[in-house]
């Protein structure tokens, strides 16, 4: 990989802030992994780890591109987006940014005016928006809406790269039911065990993942909830194929969500993860037929039940088309950026 120009192509920078761990962060190093010709490439675990001169390495760029979710740059949504909107200043040319965890009525009615007019800000300050997700569109869309002042900018919809699938006759499992990802509240941990409680007491949760900061106390809180049901917490897995595989059922119960990295590992290790129905399913299962199981509000109970009795459903079939790939990722947000330069 180079950082050199190529004739016709802007100079496209970028700033990658986070722990390295974070899905968002995963998400930017895994689009900078699949360009050819990436760009510099400012990177931080922190906005407070940014020092005096961080702006000129990307000093020569035509564009500089960002990753957005509040949690990010700092505790409080409203200082997050102040927080960009700073650096976006502090760099002095255009920006463009991929918007994550947009606000949704999931977040409460009070966060969610919070939250949305915090997302306004960061799209005023940049010059063009990606989004994940044709249902992020739309979310994005009831943000905007209730700007007093209407924010125009140009916008790409791109999904987020699931890798195909090496197709593989199902292995056993561990019979237990499997979250992956960060734990915190509203992921949907609280709906598995619910939703646990009618079935054998044998069958656990396991929480492939680590807690969220600042949601520390969220694994005792699970095994409270339990009722001396097993609960384990992994913590952070850095090779994630044995437990995608072994996991008895793959389920993501996040009810809200609007694009989905923990989906997309659970389909790249060719398994058929259990998700609420949705319109972000239903976007998902247009583009790959038969990639998900799917269940309606209060079906849980019966889907984790079937699928623990015919385990063969939770791994994708030969004829399943999974995509975009990382490179065809990589290759529509070099269309967005020339857009937006």
């Amino acid at each position: 990989m180079t950082d050199g120009p190529v004739r016709g192509r802007p100079v496209v920078g970028h700033l990658v802030l986070g722990p390295a761990q974070h899905g968002v962060v995963r998400f930017a190093e895994g689009v900078l992994a699949a360009l050819e010709h990436p760009g510099p490439v400012v990177r931080a675990t922190s906005v407070a780890e940014l020092g005096p001169g961080w702006t000129d390495r990307l000093a020569g760029c035509d564009l500089v591109h960002l990753q957005y979710t509040d949690a990010l740059y700092a505790p409080r949504c409203e200082d997050a987006a102040a927080t960009l909107v700073r650096l976006v200043g502090e760099l002095g040319r255009p920006c463009s940014v991929t918007l994550h965890d947009l606000p949704q009525p999931g977040d409460g009615a009070a966060l969610l005016v919070r939250r949305a007019a915090c997302y306004r800000a960061v799209v005023r300050a940049a010059v063009g928006v990606v989004v994940s997700s044709e249902h992020e569109s739309t979310l994005l869309d009831a943000v905007l809406r209730d700007d007093p002042g209407p924010v125009l900018r140009p916008r790409a919809v791109v999904p987020l790269p699931v890798e195909p699938h090496t197709p593989t006759l199902p292995e056993p499992g561990d019979g237990q039911v499997t979250v992956l990802g960060f734990l915190h509240p509203g992921k949907g941990h609280d709906d598995a065990l619910d939703a646990l409680a009618a079935l054998p007491a044998g069958v656990g949760l396991v929480a492939l993942g680590r807690p969220a900061p600042g949601h520390e106390d969220l694994p005792a809180r699970l095994r409270e909830r339990a009722g001396g049901r097993a609960v384990r917490v992994t913590g952070f897995v850095e090779d994630l194929a044995p437990h995608l595989r072994s996991a008895g059922v793959p389920l993501a119960p996040h009810r809200a969500v609007s694009a989905s990295g923990s989906v997309g590992t659970w389909l790249s290790a060719g398994r058929r993860p259990l998700v609420p129905a949705g319109r972000y399913a239903a976007e998902l299962l247009a583009r790959s037929p038969g990639a998900l199981w799917t269940y309606d509000t209060g079906g849980l109970t019966a889907a984790l039940a079937l699928a623990l009795a015919e385990p063969e459903r939770t791994w994708l079939a030969p004829e399943v088309v999974l995509g975009p790939s990382g490179v065809e990722v990589g290759q529509a947000y070099r269309r967005a950026w020339a857009g937006f330069a």
